[in-house]
């Protein structure tokens, strides 16, 4: 009998009400506009307490609960600290400012937003913050707990780039930067470690050009014992059905899956929307899921 097929998921999760932080696009939606400055800086110097601590700690163990119970066999912890899903990190790099904010328009025109903005040197300062979001979470799970990063693309493209103007070298240093976290996570021992690139599908060339040599960069001298993943999109919004949503081309993945082939271990896509031919696992030589 063929053994079971591993299951995981994307990352996020619903945040439970009782959390004392929000999502950050569903506090945009009800202001009224996905470029309110308030959501943004609202976040600026704030620190969790003794008493969140416990909050995000019931929080994880209550979404890991819910993926166990539905059968997966690598969960995450819903990503329920962070208010925005690049914000949060961006926050523990050097180069980025908060509070003077800048407003650009995003995914090909699908919305609107007030970003921080890159006025230095990217870098990797201070000690990394992932082993101890990533140890509450594996404590109260156990499971193996998969944590996911945002990936340099990503990060330039939900930032407003007020200093480099040179997209190569940015995706390095945020790569670098980001380096810092992965080793940190596979130190604390972390052995599924997940990279989002939904900027991939929409800027493919970049991709191509040093999106994906920017990917292998993150990753850099971690152990082998380390399942690398990288996600990677066509595009949803709230619902995965919003037909006003503008979404990437997912035939882009064909030539993306090519490429990615061999660098990292699993690829995880958006396919509810694309359906895509099986055809497309047949790309892959190296990388096993």
């Amino acid at each position: 009998m063929a053994g079971k097929l591993p299951t995981t998921v994307i990352g996020s999760f619903p945040k439970p009400d009782y959390l004392p932080i929000r999502d950050w696009f569903d506090s945009a939606r009800e202001n009224g506009t996905m470029g309110s400055t308030d959501v943004t800086l609202g976040y600026t110097g704030w620190k969790a307490s003794d008493a969140d601590e416990a909050l995000f700690r019931r929080a994880a163990e209550e979404v890991i609960g819910l993926q166990v119970d539905a059968g997966v066999d690598v969960p995450t912890d819903g990503e329920v600290r962070r208010e925005n899903y690049i914000h949060y990190h961006c926050r523990h790099i050097a180069g980025f400012d908060f509070r003077d904010l800048e407003r650009r328009v995003l995914r090909d025109g699908a919305y609107e937003a007030e970003l921080p903005a890159i006025r230095g040197k990217v870098s990797h300062d201070g000690p990394a913050y992932s082993p101890h979001d990533f140890a509450a979470s594996q404590e109260v799970s156990a499971r193996e707990v998969k944590f996911t990063l945002p990936g340099p693309l990503t990060i330039m493209d939900t930032t407003a780039d007020c200093h480099y103007n040179d997209r190569n070298k940015l995706a390095r240093d945020l790569a670098d930067a980001l380096n810092v976290e992965v080793l940190a996570l596979a130190q604390a021992g972390c052995q599924h470690i997940q990279v989002d690139e939904p900027i991939f599908a929409r800027k493919p060339k970049d991709a191509m050009s040093f999106g994906i040599e920017a990917l292998e960069r993150v990753f850099h001298g971690v152990s082998d014992n380390v399942v690398r993943t990288a996600h990677m999109c066509c595009g949803y919004p709230y619902r995965i059905d919003n037909p006003d949503y503008p979404k990437a081309d997912y035939m882009v993945y064909h030539d993306l899956v090519e490429a990615l082939d061999g660098k990292i271990e699993a690829l995880s896509i958006e396919d509810c929307h694309c359906k895509n031919d099986l055809e497309l696992f047949e790309k892959f030589k190296k990388t096993t899921a």
